[in-house]
């Protein structure tokens, strides 16, 4: 039975400001594509749907002070926890923004105008790697980290200066270490490619390898694709897995 006191309904808005923050960090949430009407009720949602499973006691505050400070401190740990899993999404979407560049495709975000800034390429790997997400029950484990860091780290009492700072750096590095190993064969074989016409064109100057080269780039890029697709769909989805035990460990201990 919940009373819907006032220590009850402020301490639902502290869980309200670490989702939130949480969730507006998160890749697939927050981005334009979604009404920020749905973004705020579903958020409300959650944090309701924490709030009763978790059965969070109502937090008595001294002074407005310490209830504002209990704000920012829920707001900095939504931030980072979110933070930790854009890491491997925005990896991903570096990953196929260097394959899109490097295959002469940056001209093809004239076709995206609700997306701009994202080239094909990391909009196609950004969708693939959410569709691996889902699969492995992603946002289930996100939901039951959300509520295990609730008894891991209290509201309000999230203490920045006593993270480990090894934990955020090791994520950094896996994820995009991992745009490395997904990119590199196409950026390899691109440059041996523009070697290759660099050369035809000192032996034979009447080539006209600026009209040659891109048609070259795209259908060898596309070839390498196509051949390391298993490849790279294999790479990813175990990673991911690898990535959200570490992320649930880090956030929900």
């Amino acid at each position: 039975m919940i009373s819907l006191d006032l220590n009850s309904l402020l301490t639902l808005f502290l869980l309200h400001v670490r989702v939130i923050s949480f969730l507006f960090m998160v890749p697939f949430f927050g981005r334009e594509l979604l009404p920020n009407t749905f973004k705020v009720f579903f958020a409300t949602a959650l944090s309701f749907m924490l709030f009763l499973y978790t059965d969070q006691k109502p937090i008595e505050f001294a002074t407005t002070g310490h209830f504002f400070l209990a704000i920012l401190k829920e707001f900095i740990f939504g931030f980072f926890s979110g933070l930790f899993l854009r890491f491997i999404f925005d990896a991903v979407m570096m990953a196929g923004e260097v394959i899109g560049i490097n295959m002469g495709l940056s001209i093809a975000t004239l076709f995206l105008p609700q997306q701009p800034q994202a080239s094909v390429f990391s909009v196609f790997f950004m969708l693939l790697f959410t569709s691996f997400f889902l699969s492995v029950g992603g946002p289930e484990i996100v939901f039951l980290s959300l509520a295990n860091s609730l008894s891991k780290v209290p509201l309000g009492t999230f203490d920045l200066y006593s993270t480990n700072p090894d934990v955020f750096l090791k994520l950094f590095y896996e994820s995009f270490s991992l745009a490395v190993r997904i990119s590199l064969p196409i950026v390899l074989s691109m440059l041996l490619l523009n070697l290759t016409l660099a050369l035809l064109n000192r032996f034979i100057p009447q080539i006209n390898v600026f009209v040659v080269g891109l048609p070259m780039q795209v259908f060898l890029g596309f070839v390498l694709l196509v051949v390391l697709f298993p490849l790279i769909s294999y790479l990813l989805s175990s990673h991911l897995k690898e990535y959200i035990i570490k992320f649930s460990r880090a956030v929900g201990g």
